[in-house]
């Protein structure tokens, strides 16, 4: 199947070019100019509420994509926060609010981005929710392209690029 007989389906490469923004019209993120978001439909590389939307489009396509919170980061979890003592994190470590910071997790090994969400002199709160949980995300989008994948991408479930490394 040639490219230009494709569409927006599993197992196919899209490249998108899109502006996301939220509720109060803030610009959140965009594809650079020239430089679309490429991705391998059907395995889960996007917010689910946006790769429905996708399907069955074609090269040239456009379309504005309204992804509410459970389709898209889901909702704030007031249980996703946790507090630490403040003499657990190196002393030379800026702790500010809202800022990002990568944790372990000690039983699994597993990276956890969290932000830290308050400062006291004894203790530390981090919020482990998704900076855009319990948004309504809205999508400007434009498909630049589609091709078939690779059989490396079909097999690691994502896009590789040229300077992909394992």
């Amino acid at each position: 199947m040639s490219d230009s007989t494709l569409s927006v389906a599993d197992n196919v490469v899209v490249s998108l070019d899109y502006v996301l923004t939220i509720d109060d019209n803030q610009e959140i993120d965009r594809s650079e100019e020239d430089t679309p978001l490429e991705y391998l439909h059907g395995f889960n590389n996007i917010v689910p509420g946006l790769e429905t939307e996708l399907e069955g489009m074609n090269i040239g396509d456009e379309k504005n994509v309204t992804v509410e919170p459970d389709s898209g980061y889901g909702e704030r979890d007031p249980e996703s926060f946790a507090e630490y003592p403040r003499d657990s994190f190196p002393p030379d470590l800026k702790l500010e609010v809202g800022e990002p910071i990568m944790m372990r997790d000690k039983e699994s090994g597993e990276s956890l981005q969290a932000f830290v969400s308050e400062v006291g002199s004894e203790m530390v709160k981090l919020d482990f929710n998704h900076p855009l949980a319990g948004e309504t995300l809205y999508f400007q989008v434009r498909i630049a392209g589609l091709r078939e994948p690779t059989s490396d991408e079909l097999a690691h479930g994502h896009v590789h690029n040229p300077h992909h490394r394992h």
